[in-house]
């Protein structure tokens, strides 16, 4: 059984270890540049980074917002109810996991539960947007401008409950600030 949890200090080192292992498959896939590693995006008041872990090895890790993130999407888009999963990093080791799929569904069924009705995701590599979309039920919406001149494919995923996932996975206690749970407040 794979459990999910929020990121602690001490999974640092595994998750940016995770991270370069990706950046690899992916430069060696010719999918493109994973330009930041998933703590970046995880440094926001509103992200929190959270980690899968099988018997309490980290195998992926992926930040959510209780919003729709970033720009792009329309004013009526952004005013629907939707948690935003920033990142997914999984392990390339353990593909055959389908780890991608295991936090999509459990995102979807999340979300569903605590009353959204959408997951999104910006992603800048078309290949991997392309990838989600076939593989993974996410529904491209548009490809948009970024502002260093790329562009970046905006996805959704219909936030629907999927009880199978939570035989699957378990959410570690007192798990706070996705879908519907504020965010613990960060001393700074």
């Amino acid at each position: 059984m794979y459990e999910i949890r929020e990121m602690l200090p001490d999974d640092r080192p595994a998750v940016v270890a995770l991270w370069r292992a990706r950046v690899r498959w992916a430069e060696d896939k010719g999918i493109g540049l994973i330009r930041y590693c998933p703590l970046t995006a995880a440094e926001t008041a509103a992200a929190v980074p959270f980690v899968l872990t099988c018997d309490g090895a980290v195998v992926a890790t992926a930040t959510f917002v209780d919003q729709t993130p970033h720009d792009g999407w329309t004013a009526r888009e952004a005013a629907q109810r939707a948690v935003g999963l920033v990142r997914i990093i999984t392990d390339p080791a353990l593909a055959a996991d389908r780890l991608s799929w295991v936090i999509t569904s459990w995102a979807s069924d999340r979300a569903a539960r605590t009353g959204h009705a959408w997951v999104r995701m910006r992603v800048a590599p078309s290949q991997l947007a392309l990838h989600l979309s076939e593989h993974l039920a996410w529904e491209p919406v548009r490809t948009v401008r970024t502002a260093d001149g790329g562009t970046a494919h905006l996805l959704q995923h219909e936030a629907r409950e999927i009880p199978g996932i939570r035989a699957l996975v378990q959410d570690a206690p007192a798990m706070s600030g996705v879908a519907g749970t504020p965010p613990p407040v960060r001393n700074t």
